[in-house]
């Protein structure tokens, strides 16, 4: 019980925050990058949970029931910020979360890389926080190209 007692405190005190701050910023000047990253990546993932079907929603697009995960990481996949909304939450909601912890985090991050879900109201509130929002389009395979790697069909 102390031991949760003591993990609660941690949380709460910003403890827990300082110590992936520090791990981050060490495991990122190990790979011979600034502390802080330039760009982020935000991406939002709708995920089954195990709980009554009356604790969760779901995602109309999807179909999926649940929670909505969202992350922003950097180009080594190292986490800046986490948001977990209910599945029929829009993406663009994720985005302007996820920025304003990316803003909260660092305050070097210049550019963040979203996908097609995310609409124009998170590149607005990005370019309210100084951070460029570019929309990746997904790219789909030619038909010529192999489906595995490897070369199989």
């Amino acid at each position: 019980m102390d031991a949760w007692r003591n993990r609660r405190a941690g949380r709460d005190d910003g403890t827990d925050q300082s110590v992936q701050d520090l791990l981050r910023w060490q495991l990122r000047e190990k790979k011979q990058r600034l502390a802080d990253p330039s760009l982020v990546i935000l991406d939002a993932q709708s995920v089954h949970v195990a709980v009554p079907a009356d604790a969760t929603d779901r995602d109309a697009a999807k179909r999926v029931p649940g929670r909505k995960r969202c992350l922003a990481v950097d180009v080594l996949g190292l986490i800046i910020s986490v948001v977990v909304l209910p599945a029929s939450a829009h993406d663009n909601a994720a985005g302007i979360a996820l920025l304003d912890g990316v803003a909260e985090q660092t305050d070097t991050a210049e550019k963040a890389l979203v996908g097609q879900g995310f609409k124009k109201t998170v590149v607005d509130h990005g370019a309210m926080l100084g951070i460029d929002v570019e929309i990746v389009e997904r790219t789909r395979p030619t038909t010529d190209s192999p489906r595995r790697p490897g070369g199989g069909s």
